[in-house]
């Protein structure tokens, strides 16, 4: 008897076990069909901010695993919030900019959705193949060609291309970008304009850099350089480069805090170009040209003809941030200009780094920086004027904002 109602409890429990599945399943759908805001009766859900944060998430090294842990939770919020104003921003540009210039997609923008998918496709392929291959090693006795396939799956899934999530984000940033540049297609600034801006800023350039030479680089990534301050050494680098597949998969362990199987990765590639980079290094030692042998075996696309520190080389100083610790400390360990690193091991490869030169101080002519301060310019008249025409748009419209919902 006691054995009979056991049997039947256990047997309710399971079905109440599936109910709670199927539950969690509809409420799952029903949170992502909340309406987050609205924007003159036009809904956005939940669903098109997770589209956008799944499609932009990998570039904030965001997972499944990690993206709710203490480490990666605030950059998670950052990304949610970009879009859902993104969202909002694209709602008021398609009910009110038609006034303006075209808020749809041209055949240009859908190309360039299609290559970038594409590329972005055959990088994943080829990242899957190459780990397959990895682990088949490991263990003969695995199915390769499926397990290749099932992370293909995932990582189709992780980058919005196999959900249509890509598509969909891709074409709301380019619809606003093109609104935004059509809004400063007929602004022309004064050469009295141009040339205010340079005696303004070279002056304020000058006394930042004089305290921090980091400064540079921040007006090199926001503005224009009108000033070069001395201390900079400059350093060329004939990278031996793993594959980019497992350098993709070294930076995806990375972010998941998987430190351990990403260093075994990179030692397992680096012990297959040792031989190669050993051998360059000796050549070099043995009198060959640096620069030749750059030009033939180097994989580093910046040190590429035509790249723009192919003939300066990277520019480094004590405290930047810009490259890697191990790349730093190689560069400003060589005494002279002239001398040559050993091979330094990275996720990226084997460095073989060559100290070239230093900076000298000087004030770049305003001819030759005239027409980067034409585009700061017109970029900020742009951003003016369109920020301007926003606010009226957010003035005209009636919006309803439920932001709590989408975290």
């Amino acid at each position: 008897m006691k054995k009979r109602v056991c049997m039947l409890i256990l047997a309710v429990l399971m079905v109440l076990s599936c109910a709670s599945c199927k539950l969690m399943v509809k409420d799952e759908q029903k949170d992502l069909e909340q309406v987050v805001a609205r924007v003159n009766g036009v809904e956005i859900t939940k669903a098109d901010v997770m589209a956008a944060y799944h499609t932009y998430r990998y570039y904030y090294r965001l997972t499944d695993e990690n993206e709710e842990t203490e480490q990666y939770i605030s950059s998670r919020n950052t990304l949610l919030e970009n879009a859902y104003s993104t969202l909002i921003e694209y709602q008021l540009i398609k009910q009110y900019a038609a006034e303006l210039t075209s808020v749809e997609l041209t055949p240009e923008m859908e190309q360039s959705i299609a290559d970038e998918k594409a590329q972005t496709i055959a990088a994943i392929e080829s990242g899957a193949e190459t780990v397959a291959a990895d682990l088949a090693k490991k263990d003969p006795g695995m199915d390769q060609e499926a397990a290749c396939k099932k992370r293909i799956e995932d990582r189709l899934a992780y980058r919005g291309i196999s959900t249509g999530e890509f598509e969909k984000t891709r074409a709301w940033e380019l619809v606003i970008d093109a609104v935004r540049t059509a809004l400063s297609a007929d602004y022309e600034p004064t050469d009295k304009a141009i040339q205010n801006y340079y005696d303004t800023y070279l002056d304020i350039q000058k006394s930042y850099m004089e305290r921090d030479l980091s400064y540079y680089d921040y007006y090199t990534s926001e503005s224009v350089n009108l000033y070069m301050p001395a201390g900079f050494r400059y350093v060329k680098n004939l990278l031996i480069a793993i594959p980019d597949s497992v350098r993709e998969e070294i930076a995806s362990l990375r972010a998941d805090g998987k430190d351990a199987e990403a260093d075994a990765l990179r030692d397992q590639e680096l012990s297959k170009i040792a031989a190669k980079a050993q051998g360059i290094y000796a050549r070099i030692q043995n009198g060959e040209s640096y620069d030749e042998l750059l030009a033939a075996y180097g994989d580093d696309p910046g040190m590429k003809a035509g790249a723009e520190n192919a003939e300066t080389g990277y520019r480094i100083y004590d405290g930047s941030k810009s490259y890697e610790d191990n790349f730093k400390e190689a560069a400003m360990g060589l005494a002279n200009v002239g001398d040559v690193s050993q091979p330094v091991g990275s996720d990226y490869g084997y460095y073989i780094i060559r100290y070239v030169g230093d900076s000298v101080e000087q004030e770049i002519p305003v001819e030759q920086v005239r027409d980067k301060i034409r585009a700061i310019l017109v970029k900020e008249k742009a951003t003016e004027y369109y920020e301007e025409i926003y606010e009226n748009w957010k003035r005209q419209a009636t919006i309803e904002e439920y932001k709590d919902r989408i975290y």
